[in-house]
């Protein structure tokens, strides 16, 4: 009986492992085993370079979007009438949710700081309140100063009317760095 081949597996994909175990194998004296095998290290090469780089796959804004954002999250904070008050940390987490929400980039993409002087509480004495936020984003070289105008009664629990004003780039005195 004669054999054209050099080896009977040499047609299989899989073949039995030599080295003690009884598993299939991919064949490396088949074509397509040899692609397979070629593929699964690209895969797994794949696999550990997007698990070291968790960025990879986040995206980021464009400026338009980002410009859409910031008008539609003023807009609305102006008609809720929710101003800086005293804790603007807690008021910049506000910006940050309310922009990503009205637009179409991840928030944890998103930047916004204080760039100006904390504002001083009215509630006791009634007044303004005035405060400037940076907003920047990954993926745009676009940005924002949102300058916040908060007007409030004394003793109100609520503010008669908070008005933005929203300035393309940085805000004045800012160091301006990407997110």
């Amino acid at each position: 009986m004669s054999h054209d081949r050099e080896h009977p597996d040499d047609d299989r994909v899989f073949v039995r492992s030599n080295w003690g175990t009884n598993r299939y194998v991919y064949n490396a004296r088949n074509p397509v085993g040899r692609v397979l095998i070629v593929g699964s290290l690209l895969f797994a090469a794949g696999g550990l370079y997007a698990m070291s780089h968790p960025d990879l796959f986040r995206g980021g804004w464009d400026g338009d979007d980002l410009r859409t954002a910031v008008t539609g999250a003023t807009t609305q904070l102006s008609r809720e009438r929710t101003g800086p008050g005293t804790d603007t940390g807690l008021y910049a987490d506000i910006l940050t949710q309310d922009i990503a929400r009205h637009g179409q980039g991840p928030q944890d993409a998103l930047t916004v700081t204080l760039a100006s002087d904390p504002p001083e509480s009215t509630i006791w004495y009634g007044g303004t309140e005035d405060a400037d936020f940076s907003v920047r984003a990954r993926g745009t070289d676009t940005a924002f100063c949102l300058h916040v105008h908060a007007v409030q009664r004394p003793k109100a629990t609520g503010y008669d009317a908070v008005d933005f004003t929203v300035d393309d780039g940085s805000c004045p005195g800012e160091t301006t760095g990407a997110p």
